[in-house]
């Protein structure tokens, strides 16, 4: 399988996509990957060359009329760093005082500055990379605070190495998977757009957790007793503030003689 991918994609992103080919049991699948520009890559996929490319965007539909984009993923884009640089810092705080290392990528700077202007924010820019796998990097080595989607640093997370700012910039990155109209794809091809993994995998990155509320006779009982404090509170509202005679209500006075 000849898998293409933009050379600013991040890795673990790719080893996430791969992961089901790779996994194959009893065996893996021989895989060609190829990284470049989407204008490397996009003509050899017209041409049959490729099987797939990875991209962050979708493809000109109109200079490639017989490819087809899917939307496979996206993953929040936050601001990552050294540990002892970012713990206990909020993100606007550190792109305000601390130099941050920017990827790029369209959508990613687009919204970074939005973000900046809307939150009156002038950031020191230390590098700008076209790569997230120098953009990882730098963040390893604390030339700065970095811009990222999570996937990209989620090993250095993992050991403590890199920490997440708190705080929601908004951003997000989105991963497509570009194919050309084939009339023999390759058989695996099936098992990398398994709708219901990438579905879930969509739906991971981008819900909000739900809170599920467990029945339990303790929660029930707590329930009641709050119940009954509000009735009680209800009833005694009377006597702590009772209500001024309205004009009028009370005896008339006999006229004066």
């Amino acid at each position: 399988m000849r898998i293409g991918a933009l050379s600013t994609l991040s890795r673990n992103f790719q080893l996430q996509f791969l992961r089901p080919v790779l996994a194959a049991d009893p065996d893996p699948v021989p895989l060609a990957l190829v990284s470049g520009s989407a204008a490397v890559l996009l003509p050899r996929l017209a041409g049959l060359a490729l099987d797939v490319v990875l991209s962050t965007e979708p493809h000109d539909a109109t200079a490639y009329p017989g490819l087809h984009a899917r939307h496979i993923a996206a993953q929040p884009v936050a601001l990552v760093g050294r540990a002892s640089r970012v713990a206990g810092r909020s993100a606007d705080w550190l792109l305000a005082n601390q130099p941050v290392i920017l990827p790029t990528e369209s959508s990613i700077r687009t919204g970074f500055d939005a973000y900046c202007a809307r939150m009156g924010i002038t950031p020191t820019i230390v590098a700008e990379v076209d790569d997230m796998a120098m953009v990882r990097l730098l963040a390893r080595q604390d030339v700065g605070v970095a811009l990222a989607p999570r996937v990209v640093l989620e090993d250095e997370i993992a050991a403590g190495m890199i920490m997440q700012a708190p705080g929601d910039l908004g951003i997000v990155e989105r991963f497509y998977a570009i194919t050309a109209a084939r009339d023999f794809p390759h058989p695996a091809m099936a098992s990398l757009f398994a709708a219901d993994y990438y579905s879930l995998m969509a739906l991971l990155n981008n819900a909000d957790e739900p809170e599920w509320v467990i029945p339990s006779d303790e929660r029930l009982a707590r329930l009641e007793s709050i119940q009954q404090q509000i009735d009680a509170a209800w009833e005694a509202l009377p006597a702590k503030w009772p209500a001024a005679a309205a004009p009028g209500d009370g005896e008339a006075s006999e006229p004066a003689q």
